[in-house]
This record gives C-alpha cells, sequence and structure tokens, in this order.
C-alpha cells in the first residue's frame, strides 16, 4: 500500500512539474493548503477517490494516468500479445546520428479498451519534466497491433504505431512504423520504431531494427509504398 500512494504522489508532482506549476499554484486549483499538497506527493497521507479525480482534472489528464504503475501485470486482452503492461518503445532521434531514443509504454484497460500512454523519453521508476506523455488507445487482433496517440498538452501532435504480428517465433518483440509530424517545418515523418517487453541492451541488434533497409528502399521506389517484413 505503501509503495502505491508513494508512486501516485510521485505522478502528481511528475505532472505539476510538467506543467510548470509550483506547489503554491497547484493548492490553489485544489483549494488545499501547500503542506497537504507537498504531503500527497511525498506520499505520507493517502487521498480518497474523489480528491484523485480533483488532481486528474487539474491536470487534464484521465486518472489512471496517477495510478497506472510498473508493476508488470500482464493486460487481459487476447487480442495482446503482450504479457506486460509495460513496454518499451525504441525509435531512431532523427538527429542524423543514429542515437536511440528510449522510452515506455503504459497499458491499462478501461471499459473493455485498452488504453496506452507513452512517455517518451521516460523510462520505469525515473520521470523527469523532460519527457512528453502521449495518451490513447491500443488496438489487437490476431494478426496486428497498433496504437494512437496525442500529446495531452499540444493536440496537433498525433502519432500511430502499427505493426504485423509473427505467425511463428514470437521473440518479445515488434518492429513497426511510426507516423506522424516532426515539428521541423511541421511535415508527415515515417520511421521505424521497435516496441519490447523487455529492454533490449544489444544497441546494434536495436540498430539493425530501427534502421530503413536497401531492399525496403527499392520496395518503396518500386510500388511508391513502404513494406515492413518481421524478421523469422
Amino acid at each position: 500500500m505503501k509503495d502505491r500512494v508513494k508512486r501516485v504522489g510521485e505522478r502528481i508532482r511528475f505532472y505539476r512539474k510538467h506543467q510548470k506549476m509550483t506547489l503554491e499554484v497547484l493548492a490553489a486549483k485544489m483549494n488545499k493548503s501547500k503542506a497537504t499538497i507537498s504531503k500527497y506527493e511525498n506520499g505520507t497521507i493517502i487521498m480518497d477517490i474523489e480528491t484523485l479525480y480533483e488532481f486528474a482534472d487539474v491536470f487534464c489528464i484521465p486518472v489512471y494516468c496517477l495510478i497506472d504503475d510498473i508493476r508488470k501485470e500482464s493486460v487481459n486482452d487476447r487480442h495482446m500479445p503482450f504479457s506486460s503492461s509495460i513496454l518499451y518503445f525504441y525509435i531512431f532521434k532523427g538527429s542524423g546520428n543514429r542515437e536511440i531514443t528510449e522510452s515506455y509504454l503504459s497499458l491499462a484497460e478501461k471499459d473493455g479498451d485498452c488504453q496506452i500512454t507513452l512517455y517518451y523519453g521516460g523510462i520505469p521508476d525515473r520521470l523527469s519534466k523532460s519527457c512528453l506523455v502521449y495518451i490513447g488507445k491500443g488496438f489487437g487482433t490476431d494478426t496486428t497491433f497498433s496504437f494512437m496517440v496525442t500529446n495531452y498538452q499540444n493536440p496537433l501532435d498525433q502519432m500511430y504505431f502499427t505493426a504485423s504480428l509473427p505467425y511463428i517465433n514470437w521473440n518479445g518483440y515488434l518492429a513497426g512504423f511510426w507516423v506522424g509530424l516532426t515539428f521541423e517545418g511541421v511535415t508527415p515523418i515515417c520511421m521505424k520504431a521497435v516496441i519490447s517487453e523487455k529492454p533490449i541492451e544489444n544497441q546494434e541488434s536495436l540498430r539493425k531494427l530501427l534502421t530503413v533497409t536497401t531492399d525496403e528502399l527499392n520496395y518503396f521506389k518500386k510500388r511508391d509504398k513502404f513494406l515492413l517484413r518481421n524478421e523469422e
């Protein structure tokens, strides 16, 4: 129980700082004292459900963003290929130096839907105010997994991921396409991305998975579309 209360407090502090609120400003919005808000953030007092929803309303986020945790329970959906509710997400930063951004996804169930929170640039147990938060839904079938998310602070910043599921040799990760906008000139962009149930430590293997191959480029030139084949 104490760990859960502390984790909720950490999320409240994260979203407060992410939105550049001081303790005084948040306290005024919540109609509570600065000392009480500080105790909530430190996990020294337990809040009721109504207060939890009030925090979510102030931050303009779904309440599950405050209570999702980093324990790796499975998501109870037969169409979801993953055995964990925490997934690691990798793409190239796009800066030209082949630097990889590690992020993570938190999956939660609500009203029969798979809710997705992407902490871009964040890793479990170490969120910083510099990471971006995207919120949306995941969609699974017997052959595909996709999700669409929106930056909760910028509705123009929407991203979409899609991948096909391998028929055999499931190895705990998916390689797919990450599609959205780049704000370098505000233009559409498509990149390869990898989702994994466990952190991928081998950087060379990860770079290989994220690299657009010559075969893929040739396929695009001939048919005006990209084709991504999962390696069996």
